[in-house]
């Protein structure tokens, strides 16, 4: 869900680091109205990976921090636009 409390996608799967057991990434099944979502990887299935950096557990629910996922998104464009 977003910040505000709203289901934006369905978890699908977690990829982790084999070396260190911890979470890497959330592979869900996302909405097509979340525009920065759409911004992020995706696989040949058109599921999305959310960096686990992002997301925060409320409850039994995961809560996508928006802003850090903006910084995150700002800081790809800007390394691919140097680059």
């Amino acid at each position: 869900m977003n910040e505000f409390g709203k289901k934006v996608g369905q978890v699908l799967d977690l990829i982790i680091d084999k070396k260190s057991g911890k979470i890497q990434a959330v592979v869900a099944k996302v909405d097509k109205s979340e525009e920065i979502l759409q911004k992020l990887t995706r696989d040949e299935k058109g599921n999305t990976y959310i960096p686990f950096s992002v997301i925060s557990m409320i409850k039994n629910d995961f809560q996508i921090d928006e802003k850090k996922l903006r910084l995150i998104i700002l800081k790809k464009k800007t390394a691919w636009q140097e680059s």
